[in-house]
């Protein structure tokens, strides 16, 4: 019975951790993502004549300060504007570098209300 205890606590322990790290990492994600989403509008130039509506999602692995992977994936089938600024939303990321205080995956989305609210600050 001891040892069943003993088996069942570690479990648990392993589990607390396990979660506790994900939660740490989805929230380190986050702030990441918000980083390079801000530094990105400094460098961002879109096409003109943007939809009301567009709505990207940008995928980025930042390794020693530099964008090491990108991915921008659209959510609806793209239209010809997308398509053209999925490629400027990329450079903006890249052009603004180095992103030295953080490490690892991010996402974020990048739509006309954000790229607006983010322009004002």
């Amino acid at each position: 019975m001891h040892s069943l205890t003993k088996t069942f606590l570690y479990s648990v322990l392993i589990a607390s951790v396990a979660l506790a790290m994900n939660v740490t990492s989805t929230a380190a994600s986050e702030d990441g993502g918000n980083i390079v989403f801000n530094q990105m509008l400094k460098c961002l130039k879109l096409p003109a004549d943007a939809p009301s509506a567009y709505d990207f999602m940008v995928v980025a692995v930042i390794k020693d300060g530099s964008a090491d992977f990108l991915s921008i994936n659209f959510r609806t089938p793209p239209s010809e504007w997308e398509k053209t600024a999925a490629p400027l939303i990329a450079d903006a990321i890249t052009q603004c570098e180095p992103y030295n205080s953080i490490s690892g995956r991010t996402e974020f989305a990048v739509t006309p209300q954000l790229v607006e609210a983010g322009s004002k600050n």
